[in-house]
């Protein structure tokens, strides 16, 4: 009875894990680029967002604006890919005729703005970006786009869910209670001679 006890104890200890997978992310009021998403894949959620710009080619701002409701990791990846001067959008200063061009992302716990990284391989017509920021707290945040040109853009943003320190204690409890009964085993009773 006593292993059965320590069993449950430790199944349920183990269960309060899995509700941290569970993060929901939406989009907030303010966006400007398409979204698409989120989906849930393997304990995440993936969305991927789009912007087609036909302005004259002066700078532009965009920004996607979402929430989460649990803690995680975020990666966040853009490209923008053209064959022609006409159809390009600069998110770097090329030619000195974007100044403030860059992709950050900025809210919740992010003290000041997280700029994604260019790609060492970038040239005017094909260009990649991308941040892995860690893990960030439950909040509102905020990816903002400047760039340069007419044309289009495209991205991806994924986020998987922390335990938080709470979630962790119970795991480790669960992981030792389980132990403890897998270990304990009752002693052999000894012969007496009288």
């Amino acid at each position: 009875m006593r292993k059965l006890v320590l069993g449950l104890v430790g199944a349920a200890a183990l269960t309060f894990g899995a509700g941290a997978a569970n993060a929901t992310v939406t989009v907030d009021a303010g966006t400007t680029v398409s979204w698409s998403g989120p989906l849930n894949i393997n304990s995440g959620t993936f969305a991927t967002f789009g912007y087609n710009d036909t302005s004259t080619g002066t700078p532009f701002t965009e920004w996607l604006n979402f929430s989460n409701t649990l803690s995680g990791t975020y990666s966040i990846t853009l490209s923008s890919i053209t064959n022609t001067l006409a159809t390009n959008i600069d998110f770097y200063n090329f030619n000195n005729n974007c100044p403030s061009c860059g992709i950050w992302l900025s809210g919740g716990s992010i003290v000041g703005a997280l700029q994604l990284v260019p790609d060492i391989d970038n040239v005017r017509f094909n260009e990649d970006y991308s941040l892995d920021t860690g893990v960030l707290g439950a909040g509102s945040y905020q990816i903002k786009f400047v760039g340069y040109g007419t044309g289009s853009f495209g991205g991806a943003a994924t986020f998987t869910a922390v335990p938080e320190p709470a979630t962790w204690a119970m795991m480790l409890l669960g992981f030792g209670v389980v132990g403890f009964a897998m270990r304990r085993r009752r002693r052999p009773a000894l012969m007496q001679v009288a």
